[in-house]
């Protein structure tokens, strides 16, 4: 899990609930996401969008990549109806 992202989402959706949430995660994780949330807390919503857009865009170039080396072709080459269901399924498998 990216507790960067989970720490956008939470301060975005649900910033009352997010401390609570974090104590669900393993002590090492815990610490991790407190760390990063003391840095985000600070920032405006927009800019927490801002940000999670950012990084979520470039997971998606990072996925696109290891997929490409792996499968030795573009997404691209695939029909717009397959792409999202090719990416989802390498999230599904490898995380």
């Amino acid at each position: 899990m990216n507790l960067e992202a989970f720490c956008y989402l939470g301060l975005i959706r649900f910033p009352e609930q997010l401390e609570a949430s974090l104590s669900l995660f393993p002590d090492d994780a815990k610490a991790e996401a407190s760390q990063i949330l003391s840095t985000l807390k600070p920032l405006s919503k927009a800019e927490l969008v801002q940000r999670w857009a950012r990084l979520r865009d470039e997971e998606y170039v990072a996925m696109r990549r290891d997929l490409f080396s792996r499968l030795g072709f573009q997404l691209d080459v695939l029909s717009p109806s397959l792409q999202p269901w090719c990416i989802s399924w390498w999230a599904n498998q490898h995380g």
